[in-house]
């Protein structure tokens, strides 16, 4: 049985790694066992940056704890889950960094503890979208076919079928109305999930955010990896700008046209949703 630590520093050179002693084990199963807060938020340090971005924790044989853990500012990943316990403080991570004390020069030591309980620290990260795809228009634009064959739909889930899909097909019960509730509804058919805000990281797929044209329309936004919108405009090429030609920053604020109905937001896990 072990359980290995690894603080994630370094660029060039291999990240500083050491292995917890039996009570260091157990206390590090108590910290996060006495954690009931949840959070849909990833520990940023997964995305990657340069200097200290978190400590990931590789178990072997210890019942207690799972497998593989990440933990940075304020929230740990627990391997298997989708969302993330909130710790609240760097507390942990603290303990983290301590464990590690002979394995670690004094400089090092000193600069992580100061990026961990710093001013920089937060309890709840800002939203960083790490699994969402990127803008890339040219999936969509280039080929004539597939831009006159996909729609808004198809590019929020990321899938071309090129049978300009539609909201409830793919799951047998198509809408039947142009509204926010029933055109909502036939998405969540297909398996889009529904969330309260777009201010989360998902742990997989993307934000989509769906707008209606009363009586008439839906349309859809993405949010990509870059955290900016974008969309497909029906047969129209994919851009990410909106009716005044200003970067999407928002479906909420941006010119959306005759869509003036901005209905709720989504994730959208492209392997778990079936779109026609």
């Amino acid at each position: 049985m072990s359980v290995i630590v690894t603080l994630h520093i370094f660029s060039g050179r291999p990240d500083p790694v050491w292995e917890l002693a039996e009570g260091q084990v157990l206390q590090l199963t108590e910290r996060l066992r006495s954690t009931q807060e949840r959070s849909l938020l990833r520990p940023p340090g997964i995305a990657g940056a340069l200097g200290y971005r978190g400590f990931s924790i590789l178990s072997t044989g210890e019942k207690a704890l799972d497998s593989h853990i990440f933990v940075h500012q304020g929230l740990a990943e627990i391997g298997g889950l989708n969302i993330s316990l909130n710790l609240g403080s760097p507390e942990t991570e603290l303990f983290l960094l301590e464990t590690g004390r002979a394995a670690l020069p004094d400089d090092l030591y000193d600069y992580v503890s100061e990026e961990i309980g710093g001013e920089g620290f937060k309890a709840e990260a800002a939203p960083t979208v790490f699994a969402a795809p990127p803008y890339d228009p040219g999936k969509w634009n280039n080929n004539p076919y597939i831009m006159a064959n996909n729609n808004c739909y198809n590019y929020a889930n990321d899938k071309i079928t090129n049978s300009f899909a539609q909201p409830g097909r793919g799951s047998g019960q198509m809408y039947t109305t142009f509204s926010c509730d029933n055109v909502g509804a036939a998405s969540q058919r297909d398996g889009q999930i529904l969330i309260p805000n777009p201010n989360v990281t998902p742990a997989a797929g993307q934000i989509i955010c769906l707008v209606i044209w009363p009586g008439n329309d839906f349309h859809w936004y993405r949010r990509d990896s870059n955290g900016l919108w974008s969309h497909k405009p029906g047969s129209t090429p994919a851009k990410n700008t909106d009716n005044s030609g200003n970067l999407i920053q928002s479906p909420a604020t941006c010119n959306r046209g005759p869509y003036v109905n901005l209905c709720s937001y989504f994730n959208s896990i492209p392997a778990q949703t079936q779109i026609w």
